[in-house]
């Protein structure tokens, strides 16, 4: 997951190896067997490994630096039956995933509510700390009814896994929800709910508390510390909300700013339907550029806090709009008490890195995106933004063009790999990267 589709080195940047250079290139060989990888990339993985693995008991490394041999592992190697499944960090806790809840409406159109209340429960269980919760991004890769339960365990490496479907009946819904121990395929607890769609806010945490009960214990949950969200009073709202979340998911920013917006007309105590209007208009900041777009960011973004200041995403959202505004140093506070409040959020890490990228700090943003790549390894296309300028500012730009060509079709993707092949000596597709991002920009 870590190498990037770097281009072959040239050979003028070959050099004759030993010793340590040799043992680097041993390393590198087995870990990205016929890819060509940047030199510093081994040097950013293992310090990334140092930080999920944390002190070793004697308060050393469990990897050590030999100067001049290579790097060593301190600890004790033992067999295991089987590694074929992805190992997940977290310390012991148990890990958990919840799929996509199927959408048994039968219109396709109510796709957004299903996937829009699964990623609801997903974010009220990331909330207990003592669970680690795989995000959303990769647990939705694996849709009902097309379910097999060891390739879900296999793939995320969990030990539980949460499947249900939901029906939308006028004013009513109906969820159904199941716990599943992905090791050995057992069903543990099972619910149906029928409730009044005004109901769904509460019925969410319910799922949330029922299912963290049964992985840890009731009395665990019950005492565990969590912020809670602000749910909207307004279904209509909520539904508009939804959709907006799901455009923007797939960047279609003409649609969601919209939706945001009249969420918020329709309930304006909602403050994560003011946060995303924020991230919208961010959004279009990047097309338009106008002063005015940002200033209306920045007018969503302190209605939502002034609305829930216990919410993460209400913090990122005003870290963003700072960050483009230029006020550097108010933007990492906000980030900061994002990350407090939700820290396995992949997309609050990735706007975090971003601001990092800002702040000239490329290092500790690539740390930060593979950290998160560890418990998310399919993140949002704009997550591959992100990477390639952490590795555009590195002066890595054979693995920045890799990172920014998963990153979607947008303008400045365009501009961005213009500048990276033109670092790299490539006029022509340099100058096709910036007639696309013109075409684009017009558009």
């Amino acid at each position: 997951m870590f190498a990037s589709a770097a281009r072959p080195l040239q050979q003028s940047r070959r050099r004759n190896v030993s010793g340590y250079g040799h043992l680097r290139g041993a390393i590198r060989r087995k870990s990205w067997p016929g890819t060509a990888v940047e030199e510093g990339n081994l040097t950013v993985q293992i310090a990334t490994l140092r930080k999920a693995l944390g002190p070793a008991d004697n308060g050393g490394e469990w990897i050590a630096t030999v100067p001049r041999v290579g790097y060593r592992f301190t600890g004790t190697v033992e067999p295991v039956a089987s590694a074929s499944r992805r190992p997940i960090p977290g310390s012991g806790k148990p890990s958990i995933a919840v799929l996509p809840f199927a959408n048994l409406s039968g219109d396709q159109d109510q796709q957004y509510l299903s996937d829009g209340i699964t990623e609801d429960i997903i974010t009220e269980l990331a909330r207990f700390r003592s669970l680690l919760v795989i995000a959303r991004n990769s647990s939705f890769q694996f849709r009902y009814p097309a379910l097999d339960i060891a390739e879900v365990h296999r793939k995320l490496g969990v030990r539980y896994l949460v499947e249900g479907s939901i029906r939308k009946l006028g004013d009513r819904i109906r969820i159904t929800t199941q716990l599943i121990d992905a090791s050995t395929g057992t069903h543990l607890w099972a619910q149906r709910y029928d409730r009044a769609l005004d109901d769904i806010f509460a019925l969410q945490d319910e799922v949330a508390v029922l299912i963290a009960s049964m992985v840890e214990g009731q009395a665990e949950a019950d005492s565990t510390s969590r912020t809670r969200r602000k749910p909207p009073a307004d279904w209509d709202a909520y539904d508009c909300y939804l959709q907006g979340r799901a455009q923007f998911y797939r960047y279609e920013l003409d649609m969601a700013e919209p939706l945001f917006v009249r969420c918020v007309e329709l309930d304006a105590t909602f403050a994560r339907g003011h946060a995303f209007l924020a991230q919208a208009l961010v959004g279009r900041f990047w097309y338009d550029n106008d002063p005015r777009t940002l200033q209306n960011a920045w007018d969503s973004a302190r209605t939502a806090l002034a609305l829930d200041r216990s919410d993460g995403v209400c913090h990122q959202s005003m870290g963003l709009v700072l960050t483009h505004m230029r006020q550097h140093s108010d933007a990492g506070v906000h980030f900061e008490q994002a990350r407090s409040l939700n820290p396995l959020d992949v997309n609050i890490a990735g706007d975090y890195a971003s601001w990092l990228n800002y702040g000239g700090r490329a290092e500790s943003a690539l740390n930060v995106l593979e950290s998160a790549l560890l418990r998310d390894p399919l993140p949002p296309i704009w997550f591959w933004e992100v990477k390639g300028s952490s590795l555009f500012l590195l002066r890595r730009y054979s693995e920045a063009v890799g990172s920014y060509q998963k990153a979607g079709d947008q303008f400045f993707i365009h501009v961005f790999l213009a500048a990276a092949y033109a670092h790299l000596g490539e006029t022509q597709k340099a100058r096709a990267e910036v007639q696309e991002a013109q075409m684009r920009n017009t558009t």
